[in-house]
């Protein structure tokens, strides 16, 4: 009944978004199409490069932080999860989502399925956190005046969210502090000790986590890189350090509850970039970042298909 109900909420809110989208740009269609059709097939050819850069680069965190756990994944193993993922997130979002995927495969490489998820967990952190940091390191750049005092405070909150999030997992006596919300949730009590003990290792491994970390930097720039590339292949530019600002707030929103952040990812691409080249031309460049996160995800349906180590049999808990 929940599954069902969140597969519903996540479907409405896409659908709305996208609605309430072309409600407004109703008038910017011709204008929108008019975009599309000079777009550059070469330069939009080196965005998806480095996209496929971020990508790859994203698979060697999912390694490095695998590691931590005693899981062994090869560097192959975790690109084409990475691909599998972006499979199930855009085709199949209201059946098995592509962490899920991602553990359930990992999990048969450890005795415990809680390190697998814990492991798929982290990684999401870690990469949310990298984004999150960066744009609050570009707010430093240039100058906290030169930043509109909304895009600047939104900055501030998820940061600040973010930091006590790692803060809470990484040390103990600081979650300490929150027990007694166990105490309201009983029936969860064991379980979410145990899945608090596993993801709390991290803080034992300091190397794997920097590493991960200083990847994860690398990753976020070629992707919100490979954005800025989107603008350029349909004529306009976006300063990168208005990318590093504001790719991140559309990252995070994009996490709401969504089929992996359509139309979310659309309209935030909009609010944020449209100031700076137009509405219409920011809704182009949306609908080929759009395009893009396609090709990867029929590249995943490819190998999902022809790769029968990956399969999922039976129902993935």
């Amino acid at each position: 009944m929940h599954k069902h109900l969140f597969a519903f909420i996540k479907v409405f809110v896409s659908v709305a978004l996208i609605v309430i989208l072309l409600y407004v740009m109703r008038g910017k269609y011709a204008q929108i199409g008019h975009v599309l059709k000079g777009t550059s097939i070469p330069v939009f050819g080196i965005s998806f490069i480095f996209f496929l850069a971020a990508t790859s680069l994203a698979s060697l965190r999912l390694k490095v932080i695998c590691k931590a756990q005693d899981i062994d994944v090869t560097f192959s193993e975790s690109f084409s999860l990475n691909f599998i993922g972006f499979f199930f997130n855009n085709f199949l979002p209201s059946a098995i989502g592509g962490d899920v995927v991602k553990a359930f495969y990992l999990s048969k490489k450890t005795s415990g399925k809680v390190e697998a998820y814990a492991s798929v967990f982290i990684d999401r952190a870690v990469g949310l956190l990298t984004m999150v940091f960066m744009a609050f390191a570009a707010i430093f750049f240039v100058g906290a005046a030169a930043v509109s005092e909304t895009v600047r405070y939104f900055i501030y909150g998820i940061t600040a969210a973010s930091l006590a999030a790692m803060l809470f997992i990484l040390n103990k006596e600081f979650a300490r502090k929150f027990s007694w919300l166990l105490g309201i949730i009983k029936p969860l009590r064991q379980p979410l000790q145990k899945a608090y003990g596993i993801l709390n290792r991290y803080a034992g491994h300091k190397t794997q986590l920097t590493q991960s970390l200083g990847i994860s930097i690398a990753s976020q720039a070629l992707s919100f890189i490979s954005v800025s590339i989107l603008a350029v292949s349909i004529g306009f530019k976006i300063p990168l350090i208005q990318i590093f600002l504001r790719m991140p707030l559309i990252g995070t929103l994009s996490l709401l509850p969504s089929i992996n952040g359509l139309g979310v990812r659309e309209s935030a691409t909009v609010v944020f970039f449209g100031p700076i080249i137009g509405e219409a031309n920011a809704l182009a460049v949306s609908i080929l970042w759009l395009l893009m996160l396609m090709i990867m995800s029929v590249i995943g349906g490819i190998i999902y298909a022809t790769s029968p180590q990956f399969k999922i049999k039976g129902k993935a808990k």
